[in-house]
């Protein structure tokens, strides 16, 4: 007979025959059974707190990146976590073993199945909830973070962007509770399906064994601890970052202009330094180093110069000239002449100029492969870049060299692998010894400013869909030629003046080297595509009674534009810790009005 026919021949009869004829068997099926439940909820727990254990720190470390209010998250999966272990704890000191009589073994099974029971028909209160509130904090917090530059659109535009932040967070949390409903309705088929079918089969052997059954108030209590413990470390962490925020603001000088330039471009920090006559006249900060973070930005504070790096790199070149070690007419294959047969033929007669003016045909965009290759960092610096320069001049230009101007990064990457060469050092040495240090830019360096992970420089931001998000990131170290420095405002200001003395001895260069650093390879002075000069764009602007030197840079991250006014001596330079058009509107509206403050009509 098998177990299906035993157990209807068992029901089909009346109980003390069935007892006394089946106990044994019947003893070692309910022990079966109960091992087996035993092992799918032991399992089950292993899961849950396995991934728990994964949810946390991805939380926790994604916090540092993106926003406080994961943590929040993170502590809501680690209750969730630590109430799977203790409660399993709890009912291993509450259950006995099955190796009891009949009744007893019995009775323990009913318990340990009425608790499952009572869990899952409760899971919205310790497990969904728990997690569910701090993530619906995180999406409202990145809803009110969204950077919307209301103050001079009309009302009905303004309602319609209230709306859409509005219906934007409902959105994601309709679709957080309708993934959850999916998840309570599942537990509560379990409940129907397996679990109550075996409360009934149980209570019913425990009557007929005439055993008395505690089971009927296993639904009275709710397990709330978890919900409760979340929600009051969730409204303590709010009022905590709240005063924090009003703290940090009310010490704060008053508003200025810059501060209102910032709020109204929804940027996360704005800076603005200026010069006249050879000295810093002025500078303005405002905003935070980090989006959901209240530590204020200040002026001593360092910002990304993106590709502001290559008027860098040509007055590093220029150096070179001066010494004798390179010409401008210099040629690519005069510096790595073994790599001729390697070297697409077109290139060899590039010349160092032309590169500086990006002339020389080399691509807007890299080879894919070596691109991909690049970010995989293997080797040193110079290793990096001589390979990746290899890629690029294998393939053919992307216009005949001198023939059309063609904005590249490459082209730089070339330059600093020329002066590798030449040198025998490191680029990222040579920019620190032969420029950063004679001009007492001590902040100077390369990539991302700060220490990783924590918030004692400004971030960098990058808007994703309706978010703005802090990284810590740059673009791989093979393009340190053409954008990955990074220094204070004051110290790029000390740069800016090196180049708005022309007519003088500066001890770096000589006047007639500036003079060609600033001179464009085209003749149409009001575009900037014919008007590319050494790391320059050389533009008339009647505020600077004339030539201007301009430069922008964005590694994506963080935007900064420079104004060089030689014949004003003045120089102003605006910088933020974010990318887009609200950057760009917000730094030329902090340049024009230090121009406005500086250089009167």
């Amino acid at each position: 007979m098998n177990l299906d026919d035993f157990q209807k021949s068992w029901q089909s009869q009346d109980a003390a025959k069935k007892i006394s004829i089946n106990a044994d068997v019947l003893l070692n099926e309910v022990r079966r059974k109960q091992l087996c439940f035993r092992r799918t909820i032991f399992w089950r727990d292993v899961r849950e707190v396995g991934v728990a254990a994964v949810l946390v720190p991805v939380f926790i470390t994604s916090g540092l990146e993106i926003s406080w209010t994961l943590h929040l998250c993170a502590f809501g999966c680690f209750v969730v976590g630590a109430y799977f272990v203790i409660d399993r704890l709890r009912q291993r000191k509450k259950t006995p073993d099955l190796r009891g009589s009949l009744k007893d073994c019995a009775a323990t099974s009913l318990a340990e199945v009425s608790h499952q029971i009572r869990l899952l028909k409760n899971v919205l209160w310790w497990y969904l909830l728990p997690i569910y509130v701090p993530i619906m904090i995180f999406f409202g917090w990145c809803a009110g973070d969204m950077p919307m530059p209301i103050d001079r659109m009309p009302v009905a535009a303004q309602i319609l962007i209230v709306v859409g932040k509005i219906l934007f967070f409902l959105f994601l949390a309709g679709f957080v509770a309708l993934v959850y409903a999916g998840i309570y309705w599942l537990n509560q088929f379990a409940v129907k399906k397996n679990l109550e079918p075996r409360r009934k089969e149980l209570e019913k052997l425990l009557n007929e064994l005439g055993a008395e059954n505690n089971s009927t108030d296993m639904n009275t209590k709710k397990p709330l601890a978890p919900l409760l413990l979340v929600l009051a470390v969730s409204i303590i962490a709010i009022i905590a970052h709240a005063t924090m925020k009003t703290n940090s603001v009310a010490n704060t000088t008053p508003a200025t202009g810059i501060e209102a330039i910032c709020k109204e471009h929804g940027v996360p920090a704005l800076a603005v330094v200026a010069t006249k006559d050879g000295q810093i006249c002025d500078r303005a900060v405002a905003g935070v180093r980090k989006l959901g973070d209240p530590a204020p930005v200040t002026t001593n504070d360092l910002f990304h110069i993106g590709s502001c790096t290559k008027s860098m790199t040509a007055t590093l070149a220029a150096m070179f000239i001066e010494q004798g070690k390179l010409r401008w007419n210099t040629t690519i294959a005069e510096v790595f002449p073994e790599l001729k047969g390697r070297m697409n033929k077109q290139y060899e007669t590039v010349t160092v100029e032309q590169l500086l003016h990006h002339r020389g045909g080399v691509p807007h965009e890299p080879p894919p492969a070596a691109w991909k290759r690049a970010w995989e960092e293997i080797g040193t610096p110079p290793e990096q870049r001589r390979e990746f320069i290899e890629a690029v001049l294998s393939a053919p230009p992307a216009a005949t060299p001198g023939t059309k101007m063609i904005y590249s990064n490459q082209g730089y990457v070339i330059i600093g692998a020329m002066l590798e060469k030449i040198s025998g050092e490191a680029f990222e040495s040579l920019m620190a010894e032969k420029l950063f240090k004679p001009l007492h830019m001590d902040t100077a360096g390369f990539g991302p400013p700060g220490t990783k992970g924590k918030v004692d420089q400004p971030w960098g931001h990058v808007r994703k869909l309706l978010l703005t998000l802090p990284m810590q990131s740059d673009n791989p170290p093979v393009l340190s030629p053409a954008s990955r420095v990074h220094c204070s405002l004051d110290d790029l200001a000390r740069f800016a003046m090196l180049h708005l003395q022309e007519n003088a001895t500066n001890g770096l260069l000589k006047p007639e080297t500036l003079a060609r650093l600033h001179k464009p390879d085209g003749t149409n002075i009001s575009s900037p595509i014919e008007n590319y000069a050494c790391g320059w764009v050389i533009l008339k602007r009647g505020w600077a009674g004339g030539r201007t030197l301009w430069h922008n840079g964005s590694n994506t991250m963080w935007y900064i534009v420079m104004w060089l006014a030689p014949e004003k001596n003045f120089c102003v330079i605006a910088a933020t810790n974010v990318a887009g058009d609200d950057a760009e509107k917000a730094c030329d509206d902090a340049a024009v009005a230090m121009i406005h403050k500086w250089l009167p009509e």
